[in-house]
């Protein structure tokens, strides 16, 4: 980035934009000094927060103006327990016991935590760590509050609490807060100014709307505000006009089929459970996985989407039968299990360890045995968008850019069955984009695909069938079309938008449109 000249009103919430690896974090790194005081580089120009200058300064003397929240909550972590982690920075400014319980109490509470008191923090689930992760930082009561993708990892209720609660505080302490995320359609209706940083290294800042209308990447109700020459554009879906809605009840509506008699599944589970240091965390879990199918799995926090991954993949014990192409899995060894599945985990950097991108997916090749030519693998990086990152270190790489580096590594020897759980974190739109053509294929090539997502937007997109998990239980397994538009908490905007059709995607009203 060069040439950055930016002023943030106090109290305002700015969203960061742009693709990812164009800068974001980096943006946010200089706020409080850790750019260039731990990420090394130079630095140049001049930067002040609230009198502090964060470049002399660095982190540590800017530790109680602003707080900070990683892409990657997990590595920031001091302690185990819950309790403990939120306490950490307290005890380090040296806070009273009383003040200390009082406020670690208030903030678990505020952000529906008060369930996991007690527990260790290995324990949660991506999406509890990652409200930990922000508990550890609002009970500072910082004046700045930085969050770096706060909600990739959080179910859309819960996304929308966090987001209320950010607003409360904004408003009741005079909070400046500044947030990087892909999913704009959770953060515009909260934000005051954007923030856009461009593929070309520019940067466009202003009013939520003037900047919203120069941006190409946007979510489904921009798109649609655009296609119906909505504007000033719809920042929720209350907001669009009904007269749009009354306009379509007019046309055809959208026509699904019954859900049809699956094949000959290639993975079935029948009455599995699990359970985690004698918690039940799966319940009889029943469900097929069909030849050229796309299942998408979605679930509150905590409701087993990630032992459920890990289960399928012999990662995680279990009672009940599992089969593979009809083998019970218990029979098989891990060399089977790996050559027919390929697993991407919600973190990828758990996957990463070789030098480069290009050597990530030579190891892939060389672990399976298989002959490759070096010019096809960089061939099959570039549909990953990375044909230009071959040589890098590949946990250098932003989020985003290890996300679809790890899928590569986990698919490049063509698996049959594709288990992601959470892929889209840290990723864009155009990304997001790339990666549902590349999913659509693999599944028109036969292949199926589980994927595991909060992401409903990109859901409705692939799905040919719809897993609902709540408390370890399958609570619905059916169409799209009535996942999407029955279930309140799995509503995509465009249901919202025209609630009296079967419409999921912005892709439907332009196929009738």
């Amino acid at each position: 980035m060069n040439n950055i000249n930016l002023e943030i009103t106090p109290a305002s919430l700015t969203l960061v934009t742009g693709s990812s690896g164009s800068g974001k974090s980096t943006l946010l790194k200089c706020i409080n000094g850790l750019v260039p005081h731990f990420s090394g580089g130079s630095i140049s120009g001049e930067i002040e927060v609230f009198n502090h200058d964060p470049i002399e300064e660095g982190p540590k003397g800017l530790v109680k103006t602003v707080s900070y929240v990683f892409q990657e909550p997990e590595s920031q972590f001091v302690y185990d327990i819950v309790e403990d982690e939120i306490a950490f920075s307290l005890e380090n400014f040296g806070i009273s016991r009383d003040e200390m319980v009082k406020r670690i109490d208030l903030v678990l509470n505020k952000m529906g935590l008060s369930d996991i008191k007690g527990k260790k923090i290995s324990h949660l689930s991506g999406g509890e760590k990652q409200k930990v992760a922000i508990a550890s930082a609002l009970v500072n009561q910082p004046r700045v509050l930085i969050l770096d993708e706060p909600t990739s990892q959080l179910d859309p209720f819960t996304a929308d609490a966090l987001l209320n609660y950010i607003i409360f505080l904004k408003s009741k302490m005079d909070l400046t807060v500044l947030i990087s995320e892909h999913r704009l359609e959770r953060l515009l209706p909260y934000s005051d100014v954007i923030i856009h940083l461009t593929p070309q290294g520019e940067i466009i800042s202003g009013p939520t709307q003037s900047v919203l209308h120069e941006m190409e990447q946007v979510p489904p109700i921009i798109k649609i505000a655009r296609m119906l020459n909505v504007d000033p554009y719809p920042l929720t879906p209350k907001e669009f006009p009904n007269s749009h809605e009354m306009a379509y009840n007019e046309k055809s509506k959208a026509t699904f089929d019954l859900i049809p008699s699956l094949q000959t599944p290639v993975l079935e589970c029948r009455n599995v459970s699990t359970s985690i240091n004698g918690k039940p965390i799966l319940k009889r879990i029943n469900f097929r996985l069909a030849k050229g199918e796309i299942l998408v799995v979605h679930g509150p926090n905590g409701s087993g989407k990630t032992t459920l991954s890990r289960t399928l993949v012999g990662l995680q014990s279990s009672e009940g039968q599992i089969f593979l192409h009809g083998q019970d899995t218990k029979l098989l060894g891990t060399e089977d299990m790996v050559k027919e599945i390929g697993y991407l985990p919600q973190n990828p950097g758990d996957l990463l360890f070789a030098e480069t991108v290009l050597d990530e997916i030579k190891i892939t090749m060389n672990n399976h045995q298989l002959k490759y030519h070096e010019a096809d693998l960089i061939e099959f990086l570039a549909q990953f968008g990375l044909n230009e990152k071959l040589t890098e270190y590949p946990r250098d790489l932003s989020v985003g850019e290890r996300q679809r580096t790890a899928l590569a590594a986990i698919t490049v020897h063509r698996p049959n069955i594709i288990i992601l759980d959470e892929p889209t974190r840290g990723m864009d739109y155009q990304n997001k984009s790339s990666l549902s053509k590349i999913l659509t294929l693999w599944r028109d090539e036969g292949r199926s695909i589980c994927l595991i997502t909060h992401d409903v937007e990109f859901g409705a997109m692939l799905a040919d069938r719809v897993l609902l998990l709540e408390e370890g239980e399958i609570s619905f397994d059916g169409l799209p079309n009535i996942a999407y538009t029955k279930f309140p908490r799995y509503r995509t905007q465009t249901s919202l938008i025209f609630p009296n059709q079967n419409w999921i995607t912005p892709g439907d009203i332009s196929q009738i449109s």
